[in-house]
This record gives C-alpha cells, sequence and structure tokens, in this order.
C-alpha cells in the first residue's frame, strides 16, 4: 500500500480545524514539560543566555569600529532582539517537529500519521513541540524592547506591521527548508542531524545583511534568506526597509514555501508504508 492510499478520503479540511489541531497539540507539549518545571525553565533561560552571549562579537566589533556596515551598538541589540526570537521559535516549534516526523520515517511509522484525517505535511509539522524554547524567544522580544528604548524610537503602525510580515515571512521560509529536509529523509533516513545544520545556518543571521558580500549576500537573501527573518524585521522597526524589500521577501518565502509543497507530494508518492 503506497502513501497516497493511505491519506485517500481524508478530505478537505478547515482553517479552524487545523488551528485547533495545532492548539491541542502545544497544549498537551506545555502540559508534558511543565512535569518538570526546573528543566522547563533552566532550558529556556540557557537559551536566552547562549543568545545574549552572541551579541559579544558584534559589540566587539563596534567598539573597534563604532558602527557595524551602519548599525550602531543599540541598532545590533534590536537586530539581536529579531535573531533571538526566530531561534527560540525554530528551536520550539519547528526542530522538534522535524526530528520525530524523520523518526517516523526511519521507523516505518509514518502510517500512523498519514491514516489520521488531517493533511500529512501539517500534522508532520505539528506532531511535537519544544515550549521551554518559547522563553528563548520571549528574551528575544525583550532585547527588541529595550534596543528601541535606548535609540529613542516608537516604530510607527506600518513600521510595525512591516516587522510583522518580514517575521511571518522568515518562518515561512524556514518551515519551507524543514520541509526539504524531511523530504531528503525519505531517500536517506539518517539526516537527523540536518535539522542542527538549519540551526548553525541560521547563526549568521546575528549580523546584518550588509556584512556579506557578492554571492553570499544573494545566497542569504533568495536561496537561504537570513536576511528576512532578522535583518530585514529590525530595519523595519527602525523604519528605514523599504516596500520593494518587503514586496520582494514576501514573493521570496512564498515561492520556497511553494516549492517546498511540491517536493512533499513528490516524496510521499514514493513512500511505501511498513504495511505494504
Amino acid at each position: 500500500m503506497t502513501a497516497p492510499d493511505l491519506a485517500a478520503g481524508t478530505g478537505a479540511r478547515s482553517p479552524g480545524y487545523y488551528l485547533r489541531l495545532i492548539g491541542g497539540q502545544l497544549r498537551m507539549s506545555v502540559l508534558a514539560a511543565l512535569q518538570y518545571r526546573l528543566g522547563f525553565w533552566t532550558e529556556g533561560v540557557l537559551g536566552v543566555v547562549w543568545s545574549a552571549l552572541g551579541m559579544a562579537p558584534l559589540l566587539v566589533a563596534v567598539e573597534h569600529l563604532e558602527t557595524v556596515e551602519g548599525w550602531t551598538a543599540w541598532e545590533l541589540v534590536v537586530l539581536t532582539g529579531c535573531f533571538t526570537l526566530v531561534s527560540g521559535l525554530f528551536g520550539a516549534l519547528i526542530q522538534p517537529a522535524l526530528n520525530e516526523s524523520m523518526n517516523h520515517i526511519r521507523r516505518g511509522t509514518l502510517d500512523y500519521v498519514l491514516l489520521r484525517p488531517a493533511d500529512a505535511l501539517v500534522l508532520c509539522l505539528v506532531t511535537a513541540f519544544a515550549p521551554w524554547r518559547l522563553v528563548e524567544a520571549l528574551g528575544g522580544l525583550i532585547l527588541i524592547v529595550v534596543g528601541m528604548i535606548e535609540i529613542g524610537r516608537v516604530p510607527a503602525a506600518l513600521d510595525i506591521l512591516s516587522a510583522l510580515g518580514m517575521g511571518v515571512a522568515g518562518m515561512v521560509a524556514l518551515y519551507a527548508f524543514g520541509v526539504m529536509i524531511l523530504c531528503a529523509s525519505f531517500r536517506a533516513v539518517q539526516l537527523q542531524n540536518l535539522t542542527f545544520l538549519i540551526e548553525a545556518i541560521l547563526d549568521f543571521a546575528r549580523w546584518p545583511a550588509q556584512v556579506f558580500r557578492g554571492f553570499l549576500r544573494m545566497v542569504f537573501t533568495f536561496v537561504v534568506p537570513l536576511a528576512v527573518m532578522t535583518t530585514y524585521p529590525a530595519e523595519a522597526l527602525l523604519g528605514r526597509l523599504e516596500g520593494s524589500t518587503v514586496v520582494t521577501a514576501l514573493a521570496t518565502s512564498a515561492g520556497l514555501m511553494l516549492v517546498a509543497r511540491v517536493l512533499w507530494l513528490r516524496a510521499l508518492r514514493g513512500y511505501t508504508s511498513a504495511s505494504s
């Protein structure tokens, strides 16, 4: 029996159905994590500390150069806040689900996911969460607020809307790369470490996109859009992001997700269930 046979008959579901599904899974993950409260808070606080320590090279660069490609020290704090927020969301929402879904593929238990009455890709992307990493995301928000206060700037409503749009586009891009790795695991089951590769690549996003030149600048804008994830939201809050950049970033992220969806459907057609 092939994957399409297993998934047949699930039918279309409303957005409300999937929101309830995601909410239920997140609630169960939080309840499970709170059984070990010390570990919950320790993991989250450590994530904030490590992200804060990551500011050291940025601040050293500012100390010697006064600015880094036009970014002052407190503007870099805002950028680091955006990076910490994205990193926390990746660790809380995306990485655990990818690892668990890869384990399903490796063990041949993806059948149980495909048999459920919902879109298989959505189920794979919400199968597990690490809610303690949300503490790290909260730390990122605090850094952003502190940086903006020190700069003395109150962003306009349009700036906040642009920053939120860039944040959503960045998360969509991260999900797209996660799906592509998930597709690759159908062919090579020992790819769990690639989720950590994404995390390592994401570390470059703590630097302003202007630091990169030529080929790397193109890659980190259109192929692995790190700029969309951190630099553009920070620039939006600082009031210097152009409207054309917003449109380009949104189109890039949407294109990546479309490619990821097509690859997922192709990978699913080639999957043979353990019950075959």
